[in-house]
């Protein structure tokens, strides 16, 4: 009967009537489809603006940059081995760190906003991850210590961010560590420049990706 009614055939009244419960309960699951589409796409692309939003708000305006290249020169200091400076010394608030001290827990506290948005759903995960995974996880080694000495006594301090690190450290970047099976579909398609591109990117005395400046 379903054959008849679906080739466009003429039913009868009786037909109509036994049918009509089964074309209502597809209607109804065909529009639930839908609904459900529309939905997961809207989410998507909300989750994507939210995320593009914070990165721009934090990351890319002329106050954002600043506060970050004053947050990079204090770490790369701390890293001079000719130089007495240790990042761990502005977990104490003091008066000779103050400065020092906002501008490096102004960073921490935006990675961790950035860690828990994406924990709870709020920001893109993908998103952020191709576009802040060096940056991202090069930042917190360059901090790790400082962290560490903040957590000692209070373990809740920063954690979202050393989760997230410890995941993507983890899993890599999508792009430049592909999954094996990744770069085996790419090896079939023939696509030399991006298995190529991985191979150079990986360090194969250790596994890992190696990281190069602005990575």
């Amino acid at each position: 009967m379903l054959g008849r009614f679906f080739s466009g055939a003429i039913l009868t009244l009786d037909e109509i009537i036994r049918i009509a419960p089964v074309v209502s309960t597809g209607a109804i699951v065909a529009s639930a489809l839908v609904a459900a589409s529309v939905f997961w796409y809207t989410r998507r692309a909300n989750l994507r603006r939210a995320t593009l939003d914070m990165v721009m708000k934090t990351f890319l305006d002329d106050e954002g940059q600043k506060k970050y290249r004053k947050f990079k020169e204090i770490v790369k200091k701390s890293q001079n081995s000719e130089d007495s400076f240790c990042l761990s010394s502005l977990k104490d608030l003091t008066e000779e760190n103050a400065e020092d001290r906002a501008t490096v827990l102004f960073q921490l506290n935006s990675y961790e906003l950035v860690a828990l948005g994406i924990r709870r759903g709020i920001f893109d995960e993908m998103f952020y991850k191709l576009w802040f995974h060096g940056q991202f996880t090069k930042d917190y080694d360059g901090v790790r210590k400082l962290i560490d000495s903040i957590q000692t006594d209070r373990p809740s301090m920063y954690c979202e961010f050393k989760y997230l690190n410890d995941r993507w450290v983890r899993s890599k970047h999508p792009i430049a560590s592909p999954s094996r099976f990744r770069q085996a579909w790419w090896a079939l398609t023939g696509q030399r420049n991006r298995l190529d591109s991985a191979f150079r990117s990986i360090d194969f005395s250790t596994g890992a990706p190696v990281i190069r400046p602005g990575g």
